[in-house]
Order: C-alpha cells, then structure tokens, then sequence
C-alpha cells in the first residue's frame, strides 16, 4: 500500500515554541490514513512560511506549525483521509493502529490558536 499515517499531536511542553524533531509529544488530537498526496498540504504550508520542515525520512517525517494553521484543515475531514483504512496482509498492527481516523474534538477545542503543534508522518509504502 502507498501512502502515509498522519498524527498531530500537541507539545507536552505547552508548544509556546515551534517544535524540533522528537520533541515530547502531548495529547493526540487527530490520526489519518492518507495517499501518496497525503502531504501536500503540509509542504504548501511550508513553502507559504506557516509551517516547519523539521526533516525525517518518512519514519518518521515529522513537521510543526501554530493550531491556526493546521486545526482547519482537520475539522471535518483531514486531507485526503481515507474512509476505510487500507492494511496488507504483512502489515505488523499493534492496538495502537485505529484503523479509521480519528479526531479529538474536546483536544483540539482546547488548542490556543498560537499553539505550536507537531505532525507526525509515517511512509505507509
């Protein structure tokens, strides 16, 4: 299967800072399954200045960028997030894997707009 398993999690340090690469991860507020394209939105906000490349290999690719950047594009449908999640029969799924997206209203609704959140991308080919 091609594509990316997309995470935004909050800082655990309270994210009044961009984030680096392995910064403490705090609350999950959403978790997709997503195409090859799955992060195309995130490298159009890189190039517009409103997000961080903070670099990986795709395990993982990880990037950081305040809530109001990120929070709309998840509020009803993540970007390209799939309906049915796709697995091959060698995938290794731990209870971790929701199998379905998954967004956390109550922890997004708590997010200041200046919160600088972390995405987390996982190279799913």
């Amino acid at each position: 299967m091609l594509g990316w398993h997309i995470s935004i999690y909050r800082q655990s340090d309270g994210g009044e800072s961009p984030a680096t690469f392995g910064s403490q991860q705090g609350a999950r507020l959403a978790v997709w399954q997503t195409g090859l394209g799955g992060l195309d939105w995130l490298q159009e906000l890189v190039k517009e200045g409103k997000a961080i490349d903070l670099g990986g290999n795709g395990y993982p690719s990880q990037y950081t960028a305040p809530a109001r950047e990120l929070l709309p594009h998840i509020s009803v449908h993540p970007p390209g997030a799939r309906e049915h999640w796709l697995s091959e029969p060698g995938d290794v799924l731990t209870a971790k894997w929701a199998g379905k997206t998954v967004i956390d209203t109550t922890a997004v609704a708590q997010c200041r707009p200046d919160e600088w959140l972390i995405v987390e991308a996982w190279d799913e080919s």
